[in-house]
């Protein structure tokens, strides 16, 4: 007879382990209060010992109460301590450059924007035809891009008014795109007046 077998006859003839015998015949679990604590009960009869509840608080924090009914935006606090104020005081960003940038983040829906020269042009009270030119001065300097006629991208490292996933999602899909201006990362040159340190 081989090993094998004589391992198998062996194993055969060896006494089989029985499952363990309940210590206390099982019961029938029935609700007394319409079904509200039949878990507990069925733990109690199943486990060692009662069942301990373990509470817990949720803290719900107050939404914010903002101005208007179209909620808000975050902003970068570099951007607006440094380069913005910065920008305008030096006229390297004009008056009419930050007012429509301002109406742009305003009117985002996470990230994207949908709007005419003259819906711009209606809101801050200007010619529509002023419009087009600052627009353009704006994709140059990478705080926004241009997709298509009436339609834009915020960069949403300037300012982006969904949760963080949302914007990693967004850039991520932005830096994809691999242009050649660098959008989202990098600003103009003449934006760019500070250490790389501080722009994170």
């Amino acid at each position: 007879m081989d090993a094998a077998a004589e391992s198998l006859r062996a194993w055969r003839a060896s006494p089989r382990s029985q499952p363990p015998k309940p210590s206390k015949p099982m019961r029938a679990v029935q609700a007394d209060d319409g079904g509200a604590d039949l878990a507990r009960q069925i733990a109690e009869q199943f486990g060692k010992g009662p069942v301990h509840e373990v509470k817990a608080v949720v803290y719900r924090r107050p939404p914010h109460d903002m101005l208007g009914e179209a909620g808000y935006s975050l902003v970068s606090n570099y951007f607006l301590r440094r380069v913005l104020p910065y920008c305008l005081m030096h006229n390297i960003i004009s008056k009419l450059q930050a007012a429509i940038l301002s109406n742009l983040i305003g009117r985002q829906k996470k990230g994207k924007i949908e709007c005419t020269h003259a819906e711009i042009a209606t809101e801050l009270g200007v010619k529509r035809t002023s419009i087009g030119h600052a627009l353009d001065a704006l994709c140059e300097k990478n705080l926004i891009r241009k997709v298509k006629r009436s339609s834009y991208q915020l960069n949403p490292r300037v300012a982006y008014n969904g949760n963080g996933q949302e914007q990693r999602d967004f850039l991520t899909e932005l830096r994809a795109l691999a242009l050649d201006s660098k959008f989202p990362d990098e600003l103009a040159p003449e934006l760019t007046l500070f250490s790389r340190t501080e722009l994170g």
